[in-house]
This record gives structure tokens, sequence and C-alpha cells, in this order.
């Protein structure tokens, strides 16, 4: 059986474990860097380092949004392509997030670079934590490029069938990082520059990993000089279907931004530490289910191409039931340790563990509802369906809990943050499920259609 054939002739379980498993370890390597960054900075350099670092993830994100919107746009194109057997449209699609990947991060430099004093004011970055901010940041442009292919490009190595190698450059790169981290800031006393050196250098390994792959012989597509040129036809579609990923990351940063400011009006510099922490661990609690999403992504994109809507409803279903299980376990782990893991960050500050911890069980409380939403975008990006996706990508972070963050603080005070983030869970999921059974339905009426063609052909 063939890397391709097997997305339509291989058992539905058996080819979610053979994508999600290796996506699910692959994102947990590259989470757990995240958290043990900040584990790191937190103990070594105190809440004030972790402040400044954590001022700058706004930023960050549009730029990872940028490479997720160019990976996830060329993987549901190939995917497409490939399920139709096109594969000369899926190598233009290759090609295109190639040069993409290269020209998206080098633009946000320039602009960044121009504008540096101006992102700092922007972000909340004033007095003794600006210093950390700015460090970490200047030194973080540097490996923009390196991060942009590594996360856009990855994605279409698992849309050609080798989730293994996918979850291998996610491996090494987190693995790199750990070490690296490790020795530059309590070997070498580096401080938050130690931490972006270590992230440059293992994002650095992981794109020459990346494209090196695309040349041997082992990969289905290859990287072809005459398809690096930008074409409409082939750039707007990929960058269409990945543009609800975009805005996902801009929409999340916006608030984060907003959320920080808020937070230091209410309870200080101590507020945005305690957001940085809690962010990390739901986000960690997340990777199982977006490991799932991740690996689903190719399969149901390419039986959606060929036209198996059966099988296509199948796996969103079975992918829907998963990340409620996995939603549901993440919140009793939480409820039950959420003192622990603030612990984890800030050993040394028992008022903020206190006060971190009650923080996280009503921020958290609506988290088993979450993968929903991401199983429903993922499902509408993989069929093409970028309306859609981008309205299931709004919902929870712009639409329901921007307003509530500014509008519950008036009457809960730092609380109001906390039950703002609960309550923007719980609206957004019951909108995720409207949208699973429009999908669902859309399925059964697309198969019925399909099997009177097939009679009347008869």
């Amino acid at each position: 059986m063939s890397n391709l054939n097997k997305f339509e002739e291989k058992s539905i379980n058996k080819l979610i474990l053979e994508y999600s498993l290796p996506a699910t370890i692959g994102m947990l390597m590259t989470f757990s860097y995240n958290i043990i960054d900040r584990m790191f900075v937190g103990n070594k350099l105190g809440a004030e380092a972790l402040t400044g670092v954590a001022l700058v993830f706004p930023l960050q994100v549009i730029i990872f949004g940028l490479a997720f919107m160019i990976g996830i746009g060329a993987n549901s194109n190939v995917s497409l392509s490939l399920g139709r057997k096109d594969k000369d449209a899926a190598e233009k699609f290759l090609g295109n997030a190639v040069s993409l990947s290269v020209i998206f991060p080098i633009i946000s430099i320039i602009i960044i670079t121009i504008f540096f004093d101006s992102f700092l004011d922007l972000l909340g970055s004033y007095g003794s934590v600006r210093n950390y901010t700015y460090s970490f940041l200047q030194i973080s442009l540097f490996g923009m490029v390196f991060q942009s292919m590594t996360m856009g490009l990855n994605n279409l190595i698992r849309a050609t069938g080798f989730p293994t190698i996918a979850m291998l450059t996610q491996m090494i790169g987190a693995a790199l990082n750990i070490v690296l981290d490790y020795i530059f800031i309590f070997v070498f006393d580096w401080g938050v520059e130690g931490a972006a050196i270590a992230t440059n250098i293992a994002m650095f390994v992981s794109a020459l990993w990346v494209i090196i792959f695309f040349f041997t012989k082992k990969s289905n597509l290859k990287i072809k000089l005459n398809y690096l040129k930008l074409h409409k036809k082939i750039m707007l579609p990929l960058l269409g279907n990945g543009f609800p990923s975009f805005i996902t990351q801009v929409s999340g940063s916006i608030v984060v931004l907003l959320l920080n400011r808020q937070l230091i009006n209410l309870g200080g510099h101590q507020g945005v530490a305690i957001l940085s922490i809690i962010s990390g661990i739901e986000a960690f609690m997340f990777v199982p289910i977006i490991g799932i999403s991740i690996g689903l992504r190719p399969i149901i994109g390419y039986n959606f191409g060929a036209k198996n809507y059966i099988r296509t409803k199948k796996i969103l279903l079975i992918g829907t039931y998963l990340t409620f299980g996995i939603g549901f376990i993440s919140f009793v782990f939480l409820q039950i340790f959420s003192e622990y893991l603030i612990t984890f960050f800030v050993p040394n500050d028992p008022n903020l563990i206190k006060i971190g911890a009650n923080a996280m069980r009503i921020f958290t409380f609506f988290i088993y509802l979450v993968g929903l939403e991401i199983i429903v975008t993922m499902y509408y990006q993989s069929i093409g369906n970028s309306k859609i996706a981008a309205i299931t990508t709004l919902n929870r972070q712009l639409i329901f809990l921007l307003p509530l963050v500014f509008i519950l603080p008036q009457f809960f005070g730092l609380n109001g943050v906390w039950y703002a983030g609960a309550s923007s869970d719980l609206f957004s999921s019951i909108l995720s499920i409207i949208f699973i059974v429009l999908a669902v339905r859309k399925l059964n009426k697309m198969e019925l259609h399909k099997s009177l063609q097939t009679e009347n052909a008869d």
C-alpha cells in the first residue's frame, strides 16, 4: 500500500493513530520546550524576566500565524490535489509555500527593526521589565525565517504521507532547544538572551532538516526551482485556505496584548506572569487535541478530494469524540493540581502561587469543550471552506473573550479576567457544536447525491 493510497484504503482507526500519534509526540516536544523555557527563565531570573519574555509573545504569535497560514493553506491544497491525483498541482503549492515562508518573515523583520521601540511600547514593556523584552526580541528576530520555514513546510511532510518524519522535525528542534536553553541560561549565565539564541539555533537545524527532506528520493513531492516563482492562481487559494489559521494567531495576539494591559492595570506585572503560566500550561493540555487535528487534516483533505464522504464523516466524528474525552481529562487534572503546576514556575512566590492557582481553576473551567473548536476549524480548512473556518476561529477570542475581558472586571476585579476566559470557552464551543452538526448533515447529503448519480449512470 503506497503512502497516498492508504488514505482511502487503510482502517480509519489505524490511520488516525499513524498520523495523530506522531503529531502529538512532536507537539508534546514543541510545547515542552516552551514550558521548560519559561520554567528556566522564571526559576533562574525571576518573575520580572518571565514577564519581560511573555510580553514578546503577542508579536511572536503573529509571525507564527504567517507560518501557519502558509503551512496549513498549502497542506489543505496539497492534500486535496493528491486526492484528485494531481501531483503537479501539489508540487506548485509546495514551491510557492517555500517562497512565501522566506518572504513573509523577512518583511516582518524589516518592519519590526524600523519601529523597534514603538513595538516595545505597544507590547506594554515599561520600567524594570523593558530590558528583558528588548534583549529577547532583538535576538529572536534573527531566527524568524527559520521558524517560518520549519512551521510552514513541516505540515507538507505530513501531507505527503510521512507523519513520522514530521514528528522528528519537531523532536529534533525541541530537544536541541531544551539542551541549549539549560547550557546558555544556567551554565553560561546568558539570561533571556541565551533563551532566544537557543531557540534560533534549534529552528535553524529544524529548517535545514525540512528542506533536505524534499530533495530526497523518499519524498513524493519535490521542490522545483520553476515552481518557486509566485503565481496568483496558486498563491491566492493557498493563502485563502490558510487565512483562518492566521486570523486565529492574530486575534489571539491582539487578545493577549490587551489582556496584558488589562492585567497590568488590575494586578500589575504579577497578573501578566500568571497569564503567561496559565497560557503555557493550557497550551500543553491542548497538545493531544492539536496532535489529533494535525493528523486528521491530510486524511480528511485527501478523502474529501476523492469524494469519500462517508469515510470523511466517520473521521470527523471520531476526532470530535476523542477531543472531548481528552479535554475532560485535562479539566480534572488542572482543577486538582493547579497549585503544584504554578509552583514549578515560581517556587519562591507564595502569593503568586495562591492567586495563580485560583485563576487557573476559573480560566480553564470549560477546557473540555475547547477542543471542539479546534476540530471544527481543522475540518473546514481541510475541505477548502475558509469562510466557515474563519468564523470558528474568530468567535472564541475576538467575538466573546475580548469584550468580556473589559466588561467582567468592572464587577469582579482581577477575577473578572479569569471569568471572561471561561465564559468565552463555553459560548464559542456551543457555536462549534452547531457547525459540526451542519458538517455531518452536509456530508450525508453529498453521499446521497453521489449514490444517485452512480445509480443513474448504471
